[in-house]
């Protein structure tokens, strides 16, 4: 049968080659490896993700293959939503199997295994062996005290094995595992037979499914190449990189003591990772950070070798320097893992002649590649270089990256053959369907088969190419009429086109044209016109400058501001700020200033613990940094800070600043350090009726602190508050979580990163609110005076409980207007109550200052009566904790 008119659809999906598979968490565990003694050796944990927040860390030790009879009793402590501690082990505690893991609702829980040895007899070769299915390792243990004895093999605290001691060489024991496949995946012992297991030693061994260089569901993807180090994950290709390399193929080495995907970690110890030991998720295991190796990463690479655990050499080449924690250092003109390869131009203005006598800027785009994916991309940039006769220049480089690619869908009528299909991608995958047709109802047929076809990526080109163009526009026009009866008007036109130019002085010639017409009637109204416009502008503009200045001078007497309310009115005065006196603070010098543990960190900032030497003393302190990355902002924020801390002075009752330094054009601040953490964790974690259930039941308390020491919480607050209202300052995040337990159980004040130096302060930006802790005026009107710093106050009745728990912020705006109020504690006394209330009225002027807070509290505190009753009675609960509604 013959179709005439029949017309040829072709149906073309389009998929580049990428997946959609979840990357590698952000999941790094540690310990102090070099620390041998229990009581100051710690394992840490660190979620990197940007949304750490919705997951919980933990830190658990296996009780399974290496078992103890008690319960370990070393403590957590957890710095902040991404990081947790495991520290105060007890004798052996800290020796055996550690787990870090990291859980969510989606995805489910990440796990990583850490393993720390006595090295009493045996010390293993490395504490995670990688393998590939299929393939043949050797698990290696080194003797430390060889004995003619045989030694006994365990597999996840089984019996596996058994080497005679004969079989022994150079000191070492071996197993060899041939044909691995998942099952063998697991822990290793090796102890001498009839020994304690603590005498022996650990190891474990990795299993890849599958084989090398291999990856997805049915091992057919080729991996990427991952460098210095890394590891292809065999499930969704990605290189896990090693501590001290980030980059799509481990390609970047981060700076010395930096670690993580991003780089964004640092080492606690003097900013680098000597004596700390490193494991990431699977398939990567454990090693030492880049540029150190040993069984307790306490050694330096040796000259000629770099990397995790010093396993990789330079070799470099062509006058490449070896860094042991990035390898060669090119010069320029060299790039590559060994200083090999050249650079190439991929685009070059060589031929581009200017006319100019003064200074220039050219752009050149030079590129260097290190690596091709399969998508044609550029993966690194590495440097430029310029060949200008005697150049005088100003270089900027901006480096780009390539869009990424996406699914397409084509449809392509034709009614010939063959069919051409125009502008396909490099590298690209094509399903294509062909599908017949004709003009009428019903004239499509079902679509074909789906056939597959690919592009190749293309090669390297170096074709010369040109380019023309005009100017856009002309820079400047003058117009010069004449009015003379027999004359027309001359029309001057100059025309100069700068391409790119810097502060420029070209020479031109102008070009004239001449307009030859006699003056008509229109032409003289048009300038009447463009008269009385120019004259109505100028008066215009006349009456916007003298508004102006009328504005400026009502501001430099002193501008009142009314604020209506529901139940009265607020009237602010903005008063001119005064004249900005120099930054005078307390100078540390960078070598009397020792780092320990990093104990907080935001997303542009860090805390970290250190020892440090002032006037001859040395004492503990908090260093605060800011990260590498942290914007223009935030370094003006962070001075900002500076300048709160020294204009404060010194008080008991809030954190003091102890100096500050400059290093390497980043400024450290030195203040006290709280031993203690912060007043909202402490007082969460003196709930013993949920910690210890027991231990309250036997001593009749809901807490482990007393009414007292509670109470002395309050009026620690209120006394440093005091302090802060007379300096005018006013605080604007004033809430548990914001204040420090230091020595001897005293509250202080912290974080002045929001404090404003000023009797009212109206915020004019957008920014998350700590909604439950703010004022009606803040809420409402965004106004803060030192009357809206008392929300939080008193917040020791509840233990650390959540404010308003239950509601959403939505209700909160509805209701707090309306007079709505937190109900009063069961186990809080009603004269505390009433101070409450008294703080959360409505209009400011009416609430009590803290100058009579603090005397009232004192007043309470002198009377040793349980203000706040933590005695557990009949049916007592504690106030609810809503962590979800804290950070909304």
């Amino acid at each position: 049968m013959r179709i005439t008119n029949t017309k040829m659809i072709l149906w073309v999906f389009a998929l580049c080659f990428f997946t959609l598979s979840d990357a590698v968490i952000d999941l790094t565990m540690f310990s102090a490896a070099m620390i041998r003694t229990p009581e100051n050796f710690s394992i840490s944990c660190i979620n990197g993700e940007r949304n750490s927040a919705q997951a919980k860390l933990d830190i658990k030790k296996d009780n399974k293959i290496l078992m103890f009879s008690s319960v370990p009793q070393y403590k957590m402590h957890k710095s902040g939503n991404k990081m947790v501690v495991a520290r105060d082990f007890s004798r052996l505690e800290n020796i055996g199997i550690f787990y870090c893991e990291s859980s969510q609702d989606f995805p489910p829980v990440e796990k990583i295994t850490m393993i720390n040895n006595l090295d009493n007899d045996f010390v293993p070769n490395s504490l995670t062996l990688l393998a590939n299915v299929g393939e043949t390792v050797h698990l290696t243990m080194h003797l430390l005290n060889p004995q003619r004895r045989d030694v006994t093999w365990k597999y996840n605290g089984n019996y596996y094995y058994m080497t005679h001691w004969i079989d022994m060489f150079n000191e070492t024991v071996e197993l060899t595992v041939e044909n691995v496949k998942l099952d063998n995946q697991g822990i290793y012992s090796a102890s001498y037979v009839g020994d304690t297991p603590l005498n022996g030693a650990w190891m474990r061994l990795i299993v890849r499914g599958c084989p090398s260089q291999k990856w997805g569901p049915n091992c057919i993807r080729d991996c990427q190449e991952c460098l210095n180090g890394g590891v292809c994950h065999e499930v969704n290709g990605d290189c896990i990189c090693p501590p001290g390399f980030m980059g799509t193929h481990c390609e970047t080495a981060c700076r010395e003591g930096m670690f993580g995907q991003n780089c964004q970690e640092t080492c606690g110890s003097k900013l680098n990772c000597k004596g700390l030991r490193f494991c990431l998720p699977d398939p990567y295991g454990c090693s030492c950070a880049s540029g150190w190796f040993g069984s307790h990463c306490e050694n330096a690479c040796h000259n000629g070798m770099y990397g995790p655990d010093c396993k990789f050499s330079c070799k470099c080449q062509n006058g490449g320097v070896c860094s042991r924690f990035s390898g060669c250092q090119c010069p320029r003109g060299w790039r590559g893992q060994h200083c090999d390869r050249s650079g190439r131009y991929l685009n070059s203005y060589s031929d581009m002649h200017v006319f100019f006598s003064h200074y220039f800027n050219i752009i050149c785009i030079l590129l260097e590649i290190l690596y091709i994916d399969q998508l044609c991309n550029l993966i690194k940039l590495l440097h430029s270089v310029f060949l200008l006769n005697n150049p005088t220049l100003k270089m900027n480089e901006n480096f780009g990256s390539p869009a990424y690619p996406k699914s397409i869908f084509l449809s392509v009528y034709s009614d010939k053959e063959p069919i051409t299909l125009m502008n396909l991608e490099p590298s690209t995958r094509y399903y294509v369907r062909v599908q017949l047709s004709r003009p009428g109802e019903g004239g499509e047929g079902d679509p074909g088969p789906q056939a597959i076809m690919e592009t190749d990526c293309p090669g390297e080109t170096f074709d010369q190419t040109t380019h023309t163009w005009i100017p856009c526009f002309q820079n400047s026009i003058f117009i010069s009429p004449v009015f003379k009866s027999s004359f027309s008007p001359l029309l001057f036109f100059h025309s100069v086109f700068f391409p790119m130019l810097e502060k420029a002085s070209p020479t031109f010639t102008p070009t004239t044209l001449d307009v030859i017409g006699q003056p008509t009637d229109s032409y003289q109204l048009l300038i009447a016109v463009v008269g009385s416009v120019t004259v109505t502008c100028v008066t215009i503009l006349l009456a916007l400058e003298i508004i102006l200045l009328t504005i400026h001078c009502l501001y430099l007497q002193g501008e009142e501001t009314i604020l209506q309310f529901n139940s009265g009115t607020l009237t602010l005065t903005r008063r001119p700020k005064p004249t900005p006196e120099p930054l005078t603070y307390p100078i540390l010098e960078w070598e009397n200033i020792k780092f320990e543990d990093v104990i907080g960190e935001g997303n542009f900032g860090q805390v970290i613990k250190a020892m440090i030497k002032k006037d001859g003393n040395k004492m503990s302190a908090a260093i605060k940094m800011l990260k590498e990355f942290a914007s223009e902002n935030d370094h003006r924020d962070f001075a900002g800070e500076l300048e709160v801390l020294c204009k404060l002075g010194q008080h008991p009752n809030i954190i003091n600043l102890i100096g500050a330094c400059e290093n390497r054009g980043y400024l450290y601040i030195a203040i006290e350090y709280a031993p203690y953490g912060n007043l909202l964790d402490f007082l969460r974690k003196s709930r013993v009726l949920e910690t210890d259930p027991a231990f309250a039941k036997e001593h009749g308390t809901a807490s482990t602190l007393t009414s007292q020491q509670l109470l002395q919480f309050a009026v620690d607050v209120a006394n440093g508050m005091h302090y802060l209202s007379d300096k005018q300052f006013i605080h604007r995040d004033l809430a548990a979580r914001n204040v420090l337990v230091g020595d001897n159980l005293v509250a202080k004040i912290a974080d002045f990163g929001l404090s404003r130096g000023e009797e009212v302060y109206v915020k004019k930006t957008m920014g998350r609110l700590p909604v439950r802790w703010m004022a009606i005026e803040s809420l409402n009107y965004s106004v803060y005076t030192t009357k809206s710093d008392f929300y939080d106050v008193l917040c020791v009745c509840a233990s650390g409980g959540t404010p308003y728990c239950g509601m959403t912020c939505a209700e909160l705006y509805e209701k707090l207007p309306q007079g709505y109020r937190m109900e009063k504690p069961k186990n809080c006394d009603d004269e505390v109550y009433e101070l409450m209330r008294q703080c959360w009225r409505d209009r400011p002027y009416e609430r009590p200052p803290f100058s009579q807070i603090s005397l009232q509290l004192n007043r309470m505190q002198e009377a040793r009566k349980a203000y706040v009753n933590m005695a557990l009675f009949e049916n007592f609960t504690y106030a609810g904790i809503d962590a979800t509604a804290e950070e909304a």
